[in-house]
């Protein structure tokens, strides 16, 4: 470039903008009252607080009735006992429930049970044997 076209370029460094920018600020803030226009005017003079709402008077209040004494549901009586020849016919039926439900329980299930938990704790049931005991 030409030395003589570079003299005639003003310098536009940072101490240019921040001095553009100042005056920018200082001219708003001077004119910032011309833009806001008249002075709103004075408040009207108080005649005290305005006076409540007339709502009228309240409701009359509403009764409702009492609830009634509480439903009496007779309870279904009881069926009769069955006859005597019923209870012969049913009876081997009966044994026969028993026998299988607690027989097998205890003839097949609990020794299980009791022999896994031998072999899970061992004899003495995993609590050990207080050597000032005497009943050895």
């Amino acid at each position: 470039m030409h030395p003589q076209a570079r003299r005639s370029r003003p310098e536009s460094g940072p101490a240019l903008r921040s001095a553009a920018l100042a005056a920018a600020l200082a001219g708003l803030l001077a004119a910032g009252p011309a833009f806001a226009g008249p002075p709103p005017p004075p408040p009207p003079a108080s005649q005290g607080p305005p006076p409540p709402p007339d709502y009228g008077a309240p409701p009359p209040p509403v009764y409702a009735p009492a609830p009634g004494p509480p439903a009496y549901h007779p309870q279904p009586k009881p069926p009769p006992p069955l006859p005597v020849a019923m209870r012969v016919i049913y009876a081997p039926f009966y044994l026969t429930g028993l026998i299988l439900r607690y027989g097998v329980y205890y003839v097949f299930v609990a020794p299980l049970e009791v022999l896994g938990r031998t072999l899970g704790y061992g004899v003495e049931g995993g609590v050990a044997r207080d050597p000032d005991d005497g009943s050895r």
